[in-house]
């Protein structure tokens, strides 16, 4: 500390501590990051799949894709002449930035109490642990049940949240465009190619936009919809789903109506501690945050599962905003130091018709 009577400002305590968090909390980053998808079944599924893609800024997220095929394939013989007619059926879906901020604070008396670089730090690493949690729940909840508006789900926060799985896999999709269009600012009311697979279990007939519909009672025609829902994915090039989130009940549906000598599970999941069934192809989890697609609810009162392809499917981050942490800085009139946790990104979808999603799944189906 400096001596008394010194005029330096600031004392070299508070430099050192200054530095101290700082340098401590640019360490912590990586372990920060990996701590947080590491942490989530539905993040972590993302990461391991090379879903989560980099991108170095720009105004948007532009996401290549294709909606028409290439007409001049075909066979031909000898001196036959080959079509050269130029093809069109090439567009992009742009999707805005989203941000998430959060901070972490060390207040002067904590620092004091704290006084000792090891006990300093322990306090520092209670704070991180505390501020992870909050970013990964964050994340989950905005990725995964997004918001409701109209019992449509939404980015939240006026807009400013992540784009949810039921923002790209809706109920009713092609009927208006609050409920299906201008996903990646492409009209799903006006182009057919530019939507999800959809399909209501708990009825016989199909609501508007279906790709098919069955009333499920029983184990062997809940795994029957589900293996249709994946076929209907599956259709057309780009792979089958990789990915089936489900809501809890859904999914120990699923899992009960398994053989036990068929049952597989991800095994790089599984060595991460998260429980996981495959699905053909796909891995399936849940997660506490599926919403209610028949009803339009946070709330469930019927289940759901979404089917995801991350061929076409991906969490974009800037890379220069991946979780970064910022030194902590003491404004001139607060005790208290304080570091940024900042995220920028979002998530898009190049192909709706390689997604799709069950709803009205039954919370009763026990034989």
């Amino acid at each position: 500390m400096a001596t008394i009577g010194s005029t330096a400002a600031p004392s070299t305590n508070t430099v050192y501590y200054d530095s101290l968090l700082s340098t401590t909390m640019m360490a912590f980053r990586d372990t920060l990051v990996d701590n947080i998808f590491k942490d989530s079944a539905y993040l972590a599924f993302l990461r391991n799949s090379d879903a989560v893609k980099k991108q170095n800024g720009g105004e948007r997220i532009a996401m290549p894709l294709m909606y028409g095929t290439n007409s001049t394939i075909k066979s031909y013989q000898g001196e036959e002449v080959i079509d050269t007619t130029l093809q069109d059926g090439i567009t992009t879906a742009f999707y805005e930035w989203k941000e998430i901020a959060g901070t972490i604070g060390i207040t002067r008396k904590e620092e004091r109490q704290n006084s000792g670089e090891g006990r300093l730090l322990d306090l520092l690493k209670a704070k991180l642990k505390q501020a992870e949690m909050g970013m990964r729940e964050e994340l989950n909840r905005q990725l995964v049940a997004g918001t409701v508006s109209g019992a449509t789900f939404v980015p939240g926060n006026n807009g400013k949240d992540l784009n949810p799985l039921g923002y790209f896999m809706r109920k009713n999709n092609q009927l208006n465009p609050t409920a299906g269009g201008n996903v990646g600012n492409i009209s799903a009311v006006t182009d057919s190619w530019w939507r999800p697979q959809t399909a209501v279990l708990d009825s016989a007939s199909v609501d508007t936009g279906n790709a098919f519909a069955i009333s499920v009672s029983t184990y062997q025609g809940f795994k029957a919809a589900l293996y249709r829902m994946y076929n209907s994915c599956s259709k057309g090039s780009g792979g089958s789903p990789n990915l089936v989130v489900f809501d809890q009940i859904s999914f120990e549906t699923y899992n009960n109506a398994l053989d036990v000598s068929v049952r597989y599970m991800d095994t790089k999941m599984a060595e991460m501690g998260f429980d996981t069934i495959k699905m053909r192809g796909a891995t399936c989890i849940w997660d506490e945050q599926v919403p209610d697609i028949d009803n339009g609810t946070l709330a469930l009162t019927a289940g759901s599962a979404f089917f995801i392809n991350t061929n076409f499917y991906n969490l974009v981050i800037d890379s220069e905003t991946d979780i970064i942490t910022t030194p902590f800085v003491e404004p001139e009139n607060q005790t208290v130091k304080t570091a940024k946790i900042l995220f920028m990104g979002n998530a898009a979808v190049s192909n709706l018709r390689k997604h799709g999603v069950v709803y009205a799944v039954s919370r009763t189906i026990v034989a």
